[in-house]
């Protein structure tokens, strides 16, 4: 990642359980070991120097500053957009899974693009969002996933194999139905589960047929949306009005939203 021919930014799918939030963990604290001249869990390693790392990782609310789980999500993303440098290093963990799928992918897109495009730093970005993973066409982007082996299990339940190994390439599905399974989930309900998951991805990729010449949200409207974000959230917090930041924030999301749905 990163330096003469390397991309920038690493996209990292996988499947639930696959271990994408461990290795951004893994990378960050190696990082931090080099820096201060410690031994490092590596046989061998190369790397810039940053001058901060930042993490937005977790899913948590501030109930009695009335403040959700996405608003806090989006607040923490903010903070990293206006204080990132080129030669930081950033590390989102699934970004916008709190709100819609459609809200969702277009917040992580867009949040993206401008890092790359006009940040500039060093960054992983594990995301579920699959279609965001294939159509995100750029040089400074590498697409990589934890790797797993899938057979076929009890009632032609997919079962997963964890490798726990970064492999080049996107991975096409998260195997959500395999954690049910672990979890404990009764046999009848992951069998329902398996066929709502085939029938969404035959219509997704019905969609994705219908739509793929059409025009996908421009990055100027993306960057545009995503200054309007942290500008909004910053906003809300100096001048502690919640109804006004909420109000403005649904405003980027309905915008979001529309651009989402063009793609």
């Amino acid at each position: 990642m990163g330096g003469p021919g390397n991309a920038s930014f690493i996209v990292l799918t996988g499947p639930n359980m696959g271990g994408k939030s461990t290795l951004l963990r893994q990378v960050c604290l190696t990082i931090i070991l080099a820096q201060i001249g410690a031994d490092v869990p590596a046989e061998n390693l190369e790397l810039s120097l940053v001058d901060r790392i930042f993490v937005r990782m977790g899913a948590r609310d501030h109930i009695m500053a009335g403040k959700s789980t996405f608003l806090v999500e989006l607040m923490e993303t903010a903070s990293v957009l206006s204080s990132a440098t080129k030669n930081s290093l950033v590390a989102l963990d699934e970004l916008g899974r709190g709100t819609s799928t459609s809200d969702g992918q277009a917040i992580a897109a867009s949040v993206l693009d401008y890092l790359v495009q006009r940040v500039q730093c060093l960054g992983l970005f594990s995301t579920h969002y699959h279609k965001l993973a294939v159509e995100h066409e750029d040089d400074k982007v590498s697409l990589c996933h934890m790797a797993c082996q899938v057979g076929t299990g009890e009632g032609g339940l997919e079962e997963v194999t964890f490798l726990y190994r970064l492999t080049a390439g996107s991975c096409p599905k998260s195997y959500g139905v395999n954690v049910a399974r672990l979890a404990g989930i009764p046999a009848s309900v992951l069998q329902r589960a398996n066929e709502k998951s085939i029938d969404f991805e035959a219509s997704y990729g019905k969609r994705c047929c219908a739509t793929k010449d059409k025009a996908i949200c421009t990055q100027e409207d993306n960057f545009t949306t995503i200054k309007d974000l942290f500008r909004v959230v910053k906003a809300g917090n100096h001048q502690g009005d919640q109804a006004t930041s909420l109000s403005r924030i649904r405003e980027v999301q309905m915008r979001a939203r529309a651009q989402a749905m063009e793609a």
